[in-house]
């Protein structure tokens, strides 16, 4: 029952931690309170912090991300697993899957997915895209590693010996994607995660804040679009429970939706939230004249 039904004291006190980190993290702050001008000038500024990083700390914190979202994954299948009406199961287990992006934000891990709108900064000219493609691949990296812990570390343990079956048909499904079908499905999960980072970030309210983030984690694992990081811990888990993937098989999936991931929130949502930013602060600009 305490699982199920938390104490309404633990919830408000993680939702006042959750909108502490994302309104000041590292002594960042939004000028402006909400809107696309703040979201704008939030993310240049994360932009700067995370180029100001050592490259060791990308990928220690990448690593972290990898760890979280494998978490929140591993709760998934085993609660998928374990429930045997038809949808319920898969219904219940994409609720729980946004734990581990809530914690990447919360400890400030650092997520490729939602990395990819600090190419922002590129847009304003104050980071060369080659400094972004870095940073990001540094954190990839850092992903990466922390998914084969995590599947490692899961099979070893025999935590996930109930929903193996689970994870391999996933992971044959997953690598079986015609390319075309994968990038596209790459895009979209990534306007969808960012989409629901940049809500996370612009509203007020603690509670607001996490719910935004949640539903929309929720909606990307519901309709099974594709997202690299989580991809990474789904490949190999199975190949840790015995599926016959490939190198190949893996490389394919991973570069196909990560290419994709980084189009949709690198280019699809930071471009548009750039370019209805820098708009209406010129019209702002014209208002004062």
């Amino acid at each position: 029952m305490l699982l199920c039904c938390p104490s309404k004291y633990g919830i408000i006190a993680f939702g006042a931690l959750f909108a502490r980190t994302l309104t000041i993290r590292k002594g960042l702050s939004m000028s402006i309170q909400s809107g696309p001008e703040a979201l704008n000038e939030y993310i240049l500024r994360l932009g700067q912090k995370k180029a100001e990083k050592k490259p060791r700390m990308l990928l220690i914190q990448g690593l972290l991300a990898g760890l979280y979202i494998a978490i929140g994954a591993i709760a998934s299948f085993r609660l998928s697993a374990s429930i045997h009406v038809p949808g319920l199961g898969d219904f219940l287990g994409a609720l729980v899957f946004p734990v581990g992006i809530i914690a990447v934000i919360v400890m400030q891990a650092e997520l490729f997915t939602s990395n990819c709108m600090i190419t922002t900064s590129t847009f304003a000219g104050e980071i060369k895209l080659a400094k972004v493609l870095k940073i990001l691949g540094l954190v990839l990296l850092g992903n990466l590693l922390g998914s084969i812990c995590a599947a490692f570390l899961a099979q070893v343990s025999g935590i996930m010996d109930s929903a193996a079956h689970i994870v391999v048909s996933k992971a044959l499904h997953k690598v079986n994607i015609p390319p075309v079908k994968l990038f596209v499905s790459a895009v979209f999960c990534n306007i969808v995660v960012c989409t629901g980072v940049c809500l996370a970030y612009n509203l007020k309210d603690e509670m607001a804040k996490l719910t935004a983030l949640w539903l929309a984690i929720t909606v990307f694992v519901i309709t099974g679009t594709e997202h690299v990081v989580a991809n990474m811990y789904y490949l190999f888990a199975a190949v840790f429970a015995g599926a016959p993937l490939s190198a190949g098989d893996i490389l394919y999936n991973l570069s196909v939706s990560g290419i994709g991931n980084f189009l949709g929130g690198g280019v699809v949502i930071a471009g548009i939230n750039y370019i209805i930013a820098k708009n209406l602060g010129k019209e702002d600009v014209r208002k004062t004249q």
